[in-house]
């Protein structure tokens, strides 16, 4: 080897370690310019990831009782702690629960879908044929064919045929209950 490339070869090893010791002091630089700021964030994430999991148990822990309390209300319907206890912890599966267990299945405590079915029971109960009009215009309304077919048999009942055809004409094709609206209909040809 020649001294010419011995000295390249130095001023090579040289010029790599001098850039490494050189981002080296940037970083210790940096670091300590920003040293607060850099900790706090550390803490900050430490303390987000410990809430979150503490959250968590809590949150399943919740969960667990109000099940456990539901299956028992749901097993014996007069065991009021079960009921204290669903109140408790989970606000909706309660109104579910007290909407189960209760004998007058027209009122239900703003739980989306019981409200749906409890302003069914209470206009078929009543034999509201304005209540069921209104349910069968709401386009999302859960049980809108149903709505259909009960308007129908209580205008069969009062004897107007002709709404009653065209009431139950407004089954879609594609609805589980087709079937019996395809009986209806065959009935009411003949009136």
């Amino acid at each position: 080897m020649s001294l010419q490339e011995n000295m390249s070869s130095i001023k090579e090893e040289i010029s790599t370690q001098e850039q490494f010791f050189e981002s080296f002091f940037k970083i210790e630089k940096f670091y300590k310019k920003y040293k607060l700021i850099i900790i706090g964030s550390g803490i900050a994430l430490v303390t987000a990831l410990i809430v979150m999991a503490i959250t968590n148990v809590i949150s399943d822990k919740n969960l667990e009782s109000s099940n456990n309390a539901y299956t028992k209300v749901l097993a014996n319907s007069s065991d009021k702690v079960a009921l204290e206890e669903l109140k408790n912890t989970n606000d909706k599966l309660f109104a579910i629960a007290t909407f189960q267990i209760s004998k007058d299945k027209t009122v239900a405590d703003n739980v989306e879908y019981l409200d749906d079915v409890a302003k069914y029971n209470k206009a078929v109960n009543s034999g509201d044929l304005a209540a069921l009009d209104s349910m069968i215009l709401e386009q999302d309304f859960l049980l809108k064919d149903f709505a259909i077919v009960s308007k129908t048999l209580i205008l069969i009942d009062k004897q107007d045929y002709k709404k009653a055809k065209e009431t139950i004409a407004k089954i879609n094709p594609k609805s589980r209950v087709l079937p019996l609206s395809d009986m209806l209909q065959h009935f009411l040809i003949t009136k």
